[in-house]
């Protein structure tokens, strides 16, 4: 092998070595986001709920209950990696109850699909079956009484992996017209919407 070829050679094998670098880092930053690098497929990594998650929550889920006399309010709603740690160790390698089964990465707040509610002026002490059939109107599902996701049959291996369930719509186009107006809706409005009684 001549000195050309013997340079060409290290050229080559550089430029692939550069690029198996580049594809095997795990965490890139895309758009001020940072994304999870997999198999040269990014994964944005959340920092929030999911915008159609939270258009649920708010223009759906919490009008809704609020036309039942219900003052919601969010008790946690996205929660990082680190965040959930440390839930997960209260009450095991720190002092305190235990109050997650999850571990980092196998709750929907993780991913921006879930929130936890309470009453503002009640706390736990409402009627959360009558709030679990108004999230499911809402297309949220209740796990226990106070946290509603939505995860469309998808476990939470497959959220890591990058999937996401289809977006939700609001069962009522009035709930948005009366989010932008920042008016209340009423029983009278879901009753126009078509919606059941709960």
């Amino acid at each position: 092998m001549n000195l050309e070829d013997k340079i060409n050679y290290y050229l080559i094998a550089s430029a692939l070595l550069l690029i198996c670098i580049i594809a095997g880092s795990f965490f890139i930053s895309q758009n001020g986001k940072h994304a999870k690098m997999v198999l040269g497929e990014s994964i944005v990594v959340p920092t929030a709920l999911d915008p159609n998650f939270s258009t649920q929550i708010n223009e759906c889920f919490i009008p809704v209950a609020a036309a039942y006399g219900y003052t919601l309010r969010i008790t946690s709603g996205f929660r990082s990696l680190e965040d959930q740690l440390a839930i997960y160790n209260s009450g095991r390698t720190v002092d305190g109850h235990i109050i997650s089964w999850a571990e980092p990465g196998k709750s929907l707040h993780n991913y921006g699909f879930a929130v936890d509610v309470v009453d503002r002026w009640n706390g736990y002490d409402i009627d959360f079956d009558k709030l679990a059939k108004i999230g499911t109107y809402c297309g949220l599902e209740q796990v226990d009484p106070p946290h509603f996701e939505h995860r469309a049959g998808l476990s939470t291996d497959q959220f890591a992996d990058g999937m996401r369930p289809p977006p939700l719509s609001l069962p009522c186009p009035i709930m948005d017209i009366l989010a932008q107006d920042n008016k209340p809706l009423t029983l009278s409005g879901l009753k126009a919407c078509g919606a059941p009684d709960f």
